[in-house]
């Protein structure tokens, strides 16, 4: 059983003692390291790679299986490569391109990388890329100032150097201007920020959304916009998506159900006033009619009037 009450040097000699290799305690904590291993994995493909474990609902057999595989030479092959492509790519140029804290960040996987495959790389190393990756005009003063100092004997380690950099990436005009353009980006009073500040989402990521006051945005602004669309693969909304959106704008949206109706009736109103246009035009018809024919009376020739008279001429 764990031996949880002796005296222990430290807390690796008691985790051992507390956790033996026989017996009901260790079948009890095989059985829930595999159905930990079993939740992590699903779905994953490292989920294939102890599938011949399964059987067996032995949780230190798959955790072996797993690490025969991800410390395998095929994976640490992989794992190398990744780390020299980033190695080559990495650079920082401007805020814009990329920000000093993302550089930061992928350069720490890339040294967490070399680490776990037995190829660490030294504090001089370390400063030496960062150094060298760093190729913004701005910095050129603070790296040779942190050089200066590395030349009169200073110790300075990675962590060092990284923290003066960022102090003096947040001194740059781009920076300042970005950050301060997130802050008036952020809405006030339920009221939309307008203008070039609007292309602009509250973490500096271009807003590919709906823009307010798109039509006073300058070109350059607006090819902004259309270039992040491009690249996200946005393709771009049709007139009659447009007016749709325009339609169901807000809280007092008509329901598409209620537009169907009023489709219907508009169409049944239409057809209503062509068939009382028809009548009227038919009714208009008879009416000449008749009145041609009473034309072609004379009341007066009923009580001896001209045509009487021509017709007794004709006797005398």
């Amino acid at each position: 059983n764990p031996d949880v009450d002796g005296d222990y040097t430290d807390f690796v000699s008691k985790t051992v003692a507390c956790a033996p290799l026989e017996g009901e305690y260790y079948l009890a904590d095989r059985m829930s390291v595999f159905d930990m291993i079993i939740a992590f994995t699903t779905g994953q493909p490292s989920g294939d790679w102890i599938k011949s474990t399964l059987r067996h609902a032995d949780g230190r057999r798959s955790m072996n299986e797993l690490r025969r595989h991800f410390a395998g030479e095929g994976n640490a092959t992989r794992n190398m490569a990744e780390a020299e492509r980033m190695n080559g790519s990495l650079h920082y140029k401007s805020e814009r391109a990329v920000t000093f804290e993302t550089f930061l960040n992928q350069c720490q996987k890339m040294f967490t990388i070399y680490e776990h495959e037995g190829e660490p790389m030294t504090e001089d190393a370390k400063i030496r890329f960062l150094f060298r990756k760093v190729q913004h005009t701005g910095l050129k003063g603070p790296i040779d100032a942190l050089k200066a100092q590395q030349t009169a004997g200073v110790d300075i380690s990675y962590t060092m150097a990284a923290n003066h950099l960022t102090t003096a990436v947040s001194e740059l005009p781009e920076y300042i201007s970005k950050n301060s353009r997130n802050i008036s980006g952020v809405q006030q009073d339920g009221k939309e920020t307008k203008g070039s500040d609007a292309i602009y989402n509250a973490d500096g990521t271009v807003n590919t959304g709906r823009i307010p006051g798109w039509h006073s945005l300058s070109f350059k602004d607006k090819k902004i916009v259309y270039e992040e669309r491009k690249r996200k693969g946005i393709a771009p909304r049709s007139k009659d998506s447009k007016n749709r959106n325009n339609d169901q704008k807000g809280n007092n949206a008509v329901p598409s159900s209620d537009l169907n109706r009023i489709k219907q009736l508009k169409d049944q109103n239409t057809k209503y006033k062509r068939q009382i246009k028809a009548l009227k035009r038919t009714g208009d018809t008879e009416e000449s009619a008749a009145a041609s024919d009473d034309e072609k009376l004379d009341a007066g020739d009923q009580f001896g009037g001209k045509t009487a008279k021509k017709k007794k001429v004709g006797f005398k």
